[in-house]
């Protein structure tokens, strides 16, 4: 059902995009990608398959964050071309595709969808972003060239292309390293991680927030099936991108003085604590983290794009509170929530994972992830409390990106009072 109303819309509203006017449009975006929404909740817990395509609890939970963060970047956006919000909605088709198939070369196809489109938002501005955007394009198409030849490989070591299908071998071992790399350059894990600090710094706010929640949601999912407990040395391998993601993310995020990029490596930290939770096995503490991190990481950009489209110096966040309360609130609750301090979602979301490390053994990650999670304190802190400074920070927002941010920073509180409201609904997707 989802699959057929991203589909029909997204073919629907190419064909009428050039006869309508552009507010339209995003209305019409809106409408598909909500009525999506609506029909993924009434399916929850239903599992479908037909063929390779199989909306399972995996899928359903990773499609609802993606689809979150494609509705937020179309809220968000302001521009006079139709493009941008077909460009969304087609990623958005590509991310639910690529969270509801085991088939490898299904998958790579979804890779590909929304990989494309993404390509093209982050040169929207054209100027910086056309260096950034080239360095993505160039990257992401090695790493689809890595994951087509692991595929090639996987088939040849099981005969199967189904991604967690058991083997062994030096060409099966060779085959999951392979496709480890593809879908860790979607998910920013170090060493794959070089595009992500100058694609955030050059791209415009709202396609870096579409990036860092759906594109990680949904290349998470693909993560998830392809490191399955057979996958012995997958995840040895995923041990040590672990322990280089929370140290080089947290490292290099010291020393940003620009709001995106230092948002880019913290979101190379956090791909190695979802990593951390992957590799313990806990799928709650996954999906709740991806969660908290999704409402976190997008309240942030969604502040940041009422400041700047472009770059933001940390200077221009300073005195954000004295000039819009909410705003500047906004941002002080995303980089606790992030940081991971009581009482906020964050707090949990860190807890789930580092508490799944300790039941499972990981003793060595999980002392490396707490140590580095302290550090984070620094930059997140910086942050957060530089909208009580004094500065001359400038924001013209819209009302309803005010309320957005109030209700988002209020469902960060709210899940950190009550996580276990959530909890239940993640263990039946």
């Amino acid at each position: 059902m989802i699959l057929l109303v991203l589909s029909s819309f997204a073919v629907a509203l190419t064909l009428v995009g050039f006869f309508v006017s552009v507010p339209l449009f995003k209305r019409l975006t809106i409408l598909g990608l909500s009525l999506a929404l609506l029909s993924l909740l009434f399916t929850w817990g239903k599992p479908f398959a037909f063929g390779p395509y199989q909306v399972d609890g995996i899928s359903q939970v990773f499609t609802l964050l993606a689809l979150l963060g494609a509705l937020w970047t179309v809220g968000l956006v302001r521009t006079r071309r139709f493009e941008f919000y077909l460009l969304v909605l087609y990623a958005a088709l590509g991310m639910h595709l690529l969270a509801s198939t085991k088939n490898l070369i299904l998958m790579l196809v979804a890779l590909e969808a929304l990989s494309l489109p993404l390509y093209a938002l982050a040169t929207w501005r054209r100027g910086e972003g056309l260096e950034a955007a080239l360095k993505y394009f160039l990257l992401g198409a090695l790493a689809a060239a890595f994951f087509l030849y692991g595929t090639a490989l996987h088939y040849g070591a099981t005969g199967s292309l189904l991604a967690g299908t058991p083997g062994e071998g030096p060409l099966y071992t060779l085959a999951l390293g392979l496709l480890l790399v593809g879908l860790g350059f979607k998910v920013a894990l170090a060493p794959f991680h070089f595009w992500t600090p100058d694609v955030y710094q050059g791209s415009p706010t709202p396609v870096v927030l579409f990036m860092a929640t759906g594109v990680k949601a949904a290349a998470f999912a693909a993560l998830l099936r392809v490191v399955g407990p057979g996958a012995l040395g997958a995840l040895d391998a995923l041990a040590l991108l672990i322990a280089l993601s929370v140290l080089l993310g947290n490292l290099a995020a010291l020393g940003q003085k620009e709001a995106k990029r230092l948002l880019a490596y913290s979101s190379i930290a956090h791909a190695g604590y979802m990593a951390l939770a992957l590799y313990t096995g806990s799928l709650q503490a996954l999906g709740f983290y991806l969660l908290t991190y999704v409402l976190a990481t997008g309240l942030a950009f969604a502040v940041l794009s009422e400041i700047s489209p472009d770059r933001v110096p940390l200077e221009r966040v300073k005195g954000l509170f004295h000039q819009d309360p909410l705003l500047g609130l906004g941002l002080l609750v995303s980089s606790l929530s992030l940081l991971g301090l009581p009482p906020l979602a964050g707090f949990w979301g860190k807890y789930l994972v580092f508490s799944e490390a300790a039941k499972a053994g990981a003793w060595g990650l999980l002392v490396l992830a707490l140590v580095t999670s302290a550090v984070s304190a620094y930059y997140y802190l910086a942050l957060g409390l530089a909208v009580f400074q004094k500065g001359a920070a400038e924001a013209h927002p819209r009302p309803l990106a005010r309320s957005v941010a109030l209700g988002v920073a209020l469902l960060l509180i709210l899940l950190g009072l009550i996580p276990g409201a959530v909890l239940p609904a993640l263990a039946a997707g």
